[in-house]
């Protein structure tokens, strides 16, 4: 493991939210959530690299042990390795469904018509 970068620990906030307004915030996450969908039509138009470098951003941010951070983002611009990444990631999918998946979990996706 490389020499992980030192980050100052921020102490959290407390928050002394009352009962009411917990169940409320709660019901209201719990609303955001059922909007999240999985995305599989693509536009072809191409994101900003400001938009990308905050997204990126924001997600280097997420919780680890020990607040090492270990994450490692690949920001892929080439539209011929995306074609052979997408190729790759389609083939260990595909080895996956035909040799890995147990048949419970090929029962449950049964109904949504997956391609494999």
């Amino acid at each position: 493991m490389s020499t992980p970068r030192q980050y100052p620990v921020v102490p959290a906030p407390r928050f002394d939210v009352p009962a009411a307004e917990a169940a409320r915030r709660a019901e209201a996450f719990a609303d955001t959530m059922t909007l999240r969908r999985t995305v599989r039509d693509f536009s072809a138009r191409p994101v900003p690299p400001d938009v990308i470098e905050q997204a990126v951003r924001a997600a280097a941010t997420a919780p680890s042990g020990a607040n090492l951070q270990p994450w490692r983002f690949v920001v892929i611009t080439d539209a011929e390795r995306k074609r052979r990444l997408r190729k790759a990631a389609e083939q260990e999918e595909r080895e996956f469904y035909e040799r890995r998946a147990s048949q419970e979990w090929l029962d449950a996706l049964a109904p949504l018509g997956t391609d494999w």
